[in-house]
């Protein structure tokens, strides 16, 4: 199974190692594995234990029930996204009170993975990739090409993969609102090096032709995004302000809305994320909304927060969940590593009630 659409930046697919192991309350047959912070339901007679390795594969995965491993999936239900490609799709679901997210499975049904240590990413060897709902015709647009080059594409981390990040309390942290839309680019390049200068629109994954009846180039020029960027960052290369495009219009409309929106949630220039605290006012002026959390000491903490959250864009709609970013750094050290200082947490609720 393979895909045409733009490079992949998730691993849906990891080499990882059972942390913990739970029964759960008035079922014999299940039980609750625990993978990095996922919470997995698996049958008893899977005969799993803390310390081994297998196999995780996330939610939003689009599995090809051709394979014989996954095959047991199909009864569950296949889709087929705008490509063509067929496949069951992992969701989040609650079996006897206990949330699921994600499967595992022992290592020994898959020998092609053999010498991958723990935290390996092995979507590409199992040919995973990621669900996307289809996109109106009338808001795809016409892809003048791939997602444009020099801007990180919108992909929040989960939290459930990033606990580390949560040790890095000497930052700024804000909680801002994961509205549910779809990510909308806009980017504006100047003449810097007798380069004529070129105002674009991109969606999740294309960089979009210009068109005035198209929703998200409608928005731009209505908010003047382009202007706000020149004035801005008149020396820069290209300048981006990313967001959520949301409301009447876009894919989905759980906060049922009766006009299309943009909420700014991230500032890149000439490569480089700009903290939330350097934003330009008029950009500023344009972010989602936060909320007066304390920055979570743990994965359970920074879940229960968002369970049941209800929305500061239509405060009577359940939120999505929330964007943890820091407002005076770009990057922070989570464990070992660098990573972006921003991470997501999703309401499970949320989640199975959007079929999400």
């Amino acid at each position: 199974m393979s895909t045409t659409t733009a490079t992949r930046t998730r691993a849906l697919a990891t080499i990882a190692e059972v942390v913990d192991i739970a029964p759960i309350p008035d079922a014999d047959a299940i039980e609750r594995v625990r993978v990095r912070g996922w919470d997995v339901v698996v049958k008893k007679d899977d005969a799993f234990r803390p310390g081994d390795r297998c196999l995780y594969i996330e939610v939003d995965s689009l599995l090809n029930v051709t394979d014989p491993r996954f095959e047991f999936l199909a009864p569950r239900g296949v889709r087929t996204n705008d490509d063509g490609v067929t496949g069951h799709v992992l969701k989040t679901a609650k079996l006897r009170g206990q949330y699921s997210q994600g499967i595992v499975f022992p290592l020994e049904q898959f020998p092609e993975l053999a010498g991958f240590e723990v935290g390996a990413d092995v979507t590409d060897e199992l040919g995973i990739i990621k669900w996307e709902p289809a996109i109106p015709a009338e808001m795809a647009g016409v892809a003048r090409g791939g997602f444009p080059s020099g801007v990180s594409p919108t992909d929040e981390e989960r939290i459930e993969n990033l606990d580390h990040v949560l040790q890095a309390r000497d930052h700024r942290w804000v909680a801002t609102e994961k509205i549910d839309g779809t990510s909308m680019t806009v980017y504006r390049d100047s003449d810097v090096d007798g380069q004529e200068p070129y105002d674009g629109v991109a969606g999740r994954t294309w960089d979009l032709e210009f068109d005035e009846k198209n929703p998200m180039w409608k928005l731009a020029l209505k908010l003047g995004l382009f202007d706000i960027l020149r004035d801005a960052y008149p020396d820069a290369k290209r300048a981006a302000v990313q967001g959520e495009f949301f409301g009447a219009g876009a894919p989905v409309n759980p906060l049922k809305l009766n006009e299309p929106r943009f909420a700014a949630f991230t500032v890149q220039v000439d490569g480089k994320e700009i903290p939330r605290g350097e934003w330009p006012a008029e950009i500023a002026a344009l972010s989602v909304p936060v909320y007066d959390f304390p920055y979570p000491e743990t994965v359970a903490e920074a879940l229960a927060q968002v369970e049941g959250l209800k929305s500061l864009v239509a405060p009577d709609r359940a939120a999505e969940g929330v964007v943890w970013r820091a407002t005076d750094t770009s990057t922070v050290k989570a464990g070992e590593y660098y990573v972006r200082a921003s991470w997501k947490a999703i309401s499970r609720r949320y989640l199975m009630k959007h079929d999400r």
